[in-house]
């Protein structure tokens, strides 16, 4: 991976690095305390935080070297860049030795019986002598090049010892573009496919990207040969995305919402568009404990979370504080839920069943294959008078509330389909008394949770829900996908994944 070209063989080459550094601090390690016990490594290893120095010159063919003009002494190379002469930076006049006087040496030594110390201004000159002599030393190591480079802006200019140089060259617009193999494609792409704007690309210009872009597409560079940028090669396939003819359609309730807000959102998210997070991943390991949570107190239910938070990925220590706060909070609520229902009388009757449902389609004599529903209900409870009610948990905080919201809840009618067709084996035969919410995060302060009912289906509900199905089946089957961009793709609070094709392109300022 290492020998490729982009971010993944760059990461891949530095993780290589690290990995023969290791091997190379054992070496040391066994040769300095032979025989030692390597946890003594391990833990000198963990507990390190700068890396340790090693004694071995790089190899000199096809390097850098990174020096001070004091370690620059008795070399040369071809070329040498001074870089960052910026004014206060160098020349630096600022007095050394002030703590302990250290430059009362030199005086002593000069006159042993005088002790008069020199003046300030003796010495803020001799400190810029040794500075004029640090800097010519520098500029006398390079045996065909010298590039000095300074910022000159509203906060920084260059410094004084320019004047001593020629006059600076102006910087070429070819040497604006990133120092990396990607920004080098990105920067020639641009100026070869720009054709409008302040900064107009000139005929010479595209004609040297052109040209730049080959010499890249022939070492292999990922993104420089034009045969694979978007636009320019054919449509890979017109096949639809379902084909009823190979394999069933499998529409699962979670998803049913999504598709019918957004279609391009949810065909994102079904082609692996989806990076999740740790909200999401939060919810899930809420979920696992829910569903091992039969006759467990709070602090058990704490546990479970607790075994699997190494799972999530945060982005900085005290976010991972707040969330298991959340998460603390979270758990405290769906205890309390649990103790409620079990002391009002009601029963489990089971958790994270799998269901399938067979949905009739128009043409289903025609195709090979049909639509099927699927997916995992939460919990499936029988309340104290006898009806079964499907639960399922939410702990996001823009979810539904109120039973008006949840009437057509796709989610909650799929799972009430699910119980009418006898695919949950422990409650066949009960009577249904429909399905509810579990929201852990309720708008109202004063509420621990709340739980949305949808009532049972009645015969015009329950056709309603299989046309949306059957609608839904139509959209995944098909070769384009609508985005209502107005409505949904532009919304900020929607968080969709659509919302990459309103982005504008960051490949230049």
């Amino acid at each position: 991976a290492a020998r490729g070209t982009g971010p993944l063989a760059e990461q891949a080459g530095r993780d290589l690095d690290v990995v023969v550094a290791l091997f190379q601090a054992a070496k040391r390690f066994v040769e300095r305390q032979p025989g030692d016990d390597p946890m003594r490594f391990v833990r000198g290893i963990l507990d390190s935080d700068v890396a340790e120095d090693r004694l071995n010159a790089p190899a000199p063919a096809e390097s850098v070297a990174v020096l001070t003009p004091a370690g620059a002494l008795g070399v040369e190379y071809d070329t040498v860049v001074v870089a960052g002469v910026q004014d206060g930076v160098w020349p630096n006049t600022r007095l050394r030795g002030s703590l302990f006087e250290t430059w009362r040496l030199a005086d002593l030594a000069i006159r042993p019986d005088d002790a008069a110390s020199t003046g300030t201004i003796d010495r803020r000159r001799s400190a810029l002598h040794d500075e004029l002599r640090l800097f010519v030393r520098a500029l006398s190591r390079a045996t065909r090049r010298v590039i000095v480079t300074a910022v000159d802006d509203d906060d920084a200019g260059p410094s004084v010892l320019f004047e001593m140089l020629p006059p600076p060259e102006p910087i070429a617009r070819a040497a604006e573009l990133p120092l990396s193999l990607r920004g080098l494609v990105a920067g020639h792409r641009r100026t070869l496919t720009e054709h409008s704007g302040a900064r107009r690309a000139t005929p010479a210009d595209r004609r040297r990207a052109a040209q730049q872009l080959a010499v890249l597409t022939d070492a292999g560079v990922p993104g420089a040969d034009p045969s694979g940028w978007y636009g320019v090669a054919p449509v890979s396939t017109t096949a639809p995305l379902r084909d009823l003819s190979r394999e069933d359609v499998r529409v699962s309730p979670s998803r049913l919402h999504t598709l019918e807000e957004c279609e391009l959102n949810w065909v994102i998210g079904d082609l692996g568009g989806d990076p999740g997070g740790a909200t999401a991943g939060l919810g899930t390991i809420i979920h696992a404990a829910l569903e091992h949570s039969h006759g467990r107190d709070e602090e058990q239910l704490w546990a479970e979370v607790e075994a699997r938070w190494g799972e999530l990925d945060f982005e900085a220590p005290w976010r991972d504080r707040a969330e298991k706060t959340r998460a603390r909070e979270l758990v405290r609520r769906l205890h309390l839920y649990l103790r409620r229902f079990e002391d009002a009388g009601g029963r489990l009757i089971d958790a994270e069943p799998h269901f399938e449902v067979a949905i009739p389609l128009d043409d289903v004599e025609a195709l090979e294959h049909g639509a099927i529903l699927s997916g995992y209900i939460d919990r499936v409870e029988l309340t104290p008078d006898g009806a079964v009610v499907i639960v399922d948990l939410k702990t996001g905080k823009r979810e539904p509330q109120t039973d008006t919201a949840v009437a057509e809840n796709p989610q909650l009618a799929a799972y009430q389909l699910a119980f009418e067709a006898g695919a949950i084996p422990g409650a066949v035969g009960l009577p249904g008394g429909g399905a509810k919410l579990l929201v852990l995060r309720p708008t109202a302060a004063t509420k621990d949770y709340v739980t949305p009912h949808q009532p049972p289906l009645d015969e015009a509900d329950r056709q309603a829900f299989l046309e949306r199905v059957r609608s839904a089946v139509g959209v995944m089957r098909g070769v384009r996908f609508a985005a209502p961009f107005e409505e949904h793709c532009r919304d900020e609070h929607s968080y969709g994944l659509c919302r990459i094709h309103t982005i504008g392109a960051v490949s230049a300022s």
